[in-house]
């Protein structure tokens, strides 16, 4: 079989990955003639430096294969074949970790590791487990965070990764010491944990276009395994596909598990999640300098996934960012989990953005506030990228849109700052439903591993003063959905006066029986009153229950 036939990236995700590439090209069952093609083609294309993943799985698939070459290839021929797999294993040390990071741990890690354990008796490769084991311990070190979150722009390398890591961590187990430090081991263990927690309903990774969930499956019960981690078991009952579940153990004692939710600031990500389940709502952020992309899950469907886009114009005037985005707040608890960002646009301008998921009362809350030093006519516009799989349809009347997933609605979003019917909201702005067209505005560039939306949520808002707020609700309980809802701004006062819109906003929202009350402070936090609610606080998310408010979250 031809190398050009072979796929070698469908095997980069395999725990035996490499093993199983080896017998495509020259297992035991092809003839002798056919493996001394392939190995003479291998030899005549891999000439050079190897560069791509695909050249590294195969390297790594002639370095399982050396173990039966001998019986079928004439000694001549294995040899090139060990001074070549030698000379990449060596070439491998120049590789920059933190450039190539999959390579590097494939060739100075994976391969050097497999010819030191697989071939011992080879002189030649004895050397290499020093240097593997240096390797591997320094892509697991130096590529995570202290809590296995590997960086938002290598988000799209943590399955193979993940892959690469546990393979070399099952032949570790032959290797006194192991293949890596106990750090290192440390850091497997949370990755593993990650990468469950990242897995969508259907078992493939977030921000993917989907995978072989067989793959999966293989991958995560070797790395369950090889992690030994009772609460990464438990939660992965919980969030899997049930293929990919371990098997449960002996009843004893009931684990608690830990919050499913994440934040890193070393890794610009965060996971905001209701529960371990994999039913539950789960907002996954990436912002990795001046991009930001995000996914929403809930049930079966991934809402939202993509690049979060947007733009902001001054007087006319485009004001692009001039910094990265800086997490500024991070609150997890039993009621929400909270991620607040800020950038800055210069010329005295910058947004906060605000993102909540609320646990127990399942909706989200997504919103900017832009701030200013100066009176201007503000013009702001976001666009959300929609899943894959979900449409969005506006309402003929009113502004909120609802989401569907084939004819069963899914979620209902509401724009909390414009009127709730539309004949009255056409100078504040509009929410609506685009197909994707080129964007060239600031904010729009994306990190790595995003899939493209065919369409996108936009929205648009128009305000005079110095500070605007543009807050998206998302009720994401379909139950919900089907009853009577509204949703109203608020009149704020301080001091017995009537507050602008650009010094606070305030709003109330009601689904059926339910309600919930939305207070940003814009300019300075004063004593304000809004629903004989006396506040001086700068942000507050509240239930109404009981005609009493309970708050969700206060940002003082």
């Amino acid at each position: 079989m031809s190398n050009a036939t072979l796929n070698p990236t469908k095997y980069a995700t395999l725990p035996d990955g490499p093993d199983r590439l080896a017998r495509q090209l020259a297992g035991p069952q092809k003839s002798p003639a056919a493996v001394r093609a392939a190995a003479t083609a291998w030899l005549s294309e891999a000439a050079g430096p190897v560069r791509d993943a695909d050249s590294a799985m195969q390297a790594l698939a002639w370095a399982h294969a050396a173990t039966w070459l001998r019986q079928s290839l004439p000694a001549e021929l294995c040899d090139a074949l060990e001074q070549r797999l030698l000379a990449i294993a060596d070439d491998a040390r120049t590789i920059d970790l933190h450039q190539e990071p999959l390579l590097r741990n494939l060739l100075a890690g994976e391969l050097c590791l497999t010819l030191s354990c697989l071939l011992p008796e080879v002189r030649n490769y004895r050397r290499l487990k020093t240097p593997a084991r240096e390797a591997l311990t320094s892509g697991l070190v130096n590529l995570l965070d202290n809590e296995g979150l590997p960086h938002a722009r290598h988000m799209d390398l943590l399955r193979p990764l993940l892959a690469c890591w546990t393979r070399c961590g099952l032949l570790g187990e032959r290797l006194k010491g192991g293949c890596w430090s106990k750090t290192a081991e440390k850091q497997y263990c949370w990755l593993v944990r990650n990468a469950v927690g990242m897995t969508r309903y259907d078992g493939a990774h977030v921000f993917s276009n989907g995978q072989a969930k067989g793959d999966d499956e293989e991958l995560f019960t070797a790395a369950l395994r090889l992690s030994g981690n009772d609460d990464s078991r438990n939660i992965a009952r919980l969030a899997l596909p049930r293929g990919a579940r371990p098997e449960a153990g002996k009843r004893g004692k009931r684990l608690y598990l830990p919050i499913p939710a994440t934040h890193s600031e070393w890794a610009a990500t965060a996971v905001l999640r209701s529960s371990w389940s994999r039913e539950s709502p789960r907002l996954t952020i990436l912002y990795p300098g001046q991009s930001m992309t995000l996914e929403l899950a809930a049930g079966h469907d991934v809402l939202l996934s993509g690049c979060w886009q947007w733009e902001v114009q001054r007087d006319g005037a485009g004001a692009p960012p001039v910094s990265s985005w800086e997490a500024t707040c991070w609150v997890s608890d039993n009621d929400v989990d909270y991620l607040e960002l800020e950038i800055d646009l210069g010329d005295g301008l910058k947004i906060q953005r605000h993102v909540l998921l609320a646990r127990e009362d399942r909706f989200l809350m997504l919103a900017d506030a832009v701030l200013g030093d100066r009176s201007a006519k503000l013009q702001y516009r976001s666009r959300l990228p929609l899943g894959p799989k979900v449409a969005a349809c506006e309402e003929k009347e009113t502004q909120e849109c609802f989401l569907f997933s084939g004819k069963k609605r899914v979620a209902m979003v509401l724009p909390l700052a414009l009127p709730e019917w539309r004949y009255a909201s056409h100078e504040a702005g509009t929410l609506s439903v685009e197909k994707v067209k080129s964007m060239r505005a600031t904010g729009s560039a994306c990190a790595t591993g995003s899939a493209s939306a065919a369409a996108w949520l936009q929205l648009q808002q128009t305000a005079q003063g110095q500070r605007m707020f543009a807050p998206l609700w998302f009720d994401l309980d379909p139950r919900r959905i089907a009853r009577r809802m509204t949703w109203r701004s608020l009149t704020v006062a301080q001091s017995m006066q009537v507050q602008p819109a650009d010094a606070a906003v305030g709003y109330r929202v009601a689904v059926g029986k339910q309600q919930w009350l939305v207070y940003r402070s814009l300019a300075k936090p004063a004593n304000r009153t809004v629903l004989s609610h006396n506040l001086s606080t700068e942000t507050l998310i509240a239930r109404f229950k009981d005609g009493e408010t309970q708050s969700l979250i206060e940002i003082e």
